[in-house]
């Protein structure tokens, strides 16, 4: 099985099944196109979406309902022929997230989404030119709690401050992400739910 040293996890084994790939990487850095997506922990809604290309780089990535309620994009006909899928058109889209410093304020780049089919493993990052989506908008902290809680707005209140537990667990997240030699993380590639686009 192949191996890959990062910055972050230490040296990853993983299927070449795992690998995502973005045949147009990502923007302004077209040379990264193999990827793959790591778990940050049981209780850490995110994901890690670590560069095989590049052992030093990767972000954390989340869904867009964390940013916000409403997120209809539409695909550009360029994109197609990479996203069509075999069985179907299962897309998931993944929201690049920023934790800033202090980790108090988390925010998403809702105007370039990553688009991935989960059945062929290919993606797209999309440029969207919405006036209304920013590149820079704040988490909704109470629905990110939540579902550390393993809740949602549905199934019960939030039994504590969610800004403060996401300013905890995205200080976890800062605190790690300089850490640099082997991890006792097991790189989990899940396959996401089916998602509309």
């Amino acid at each position: 099985m192949p191996k890959t040293q990062t910055v972050r996890f230490g040296e990853l084994v993983y299927r070449d099944e795992d690998v995502v790939h973005l045949p147009e990487g990502l923007v302004g850095m077209p040379d990264l196109r193999n990827w793959l997506v790591l778990e940050m922990g049981d209780d850490l809604p995110l994901k890690w979406f670590q560069s095989l290309d590049r052992e030093d780089f990767g972000f954390p990535v989340g869904q867009a309902d964390f940013f916000t309620d409403t997120y209809d994009i539409s695909l550009p006909s360029a994109s197609e022929p990479i996203l069509k899928g075999q069985q179907g058109d299962w897309l998931v889209v993944l929201i690049i997230t920023t934790v800033h410093p202090g980790g108090t304020l988390i925010t998403g780049n809702l105007l370039a989404p990553l688009v991935v089919n989960v059945d062929t493993r290919q993606g797209v990052q999309l440029v969207l030119s919405d006036p209304d989506l920013s590149v820079r908008q704040e988490m909704n902290y109470l629905k990110f709690g939540l579902a550390v809680d393993g809740q949602s707005l549905e199934n019960g209140d939030l039994t504590e401050d969610g800004k403060a537990l996401v300013e905890a667990l995205s200080q976890e997240v800062l605190d790690s992400s300089s850490d640099i030699g082997q991890s006792e993380v097991r790189p989990e590639v899940e396959t996401p739910e089916p998602a509309g686009v």
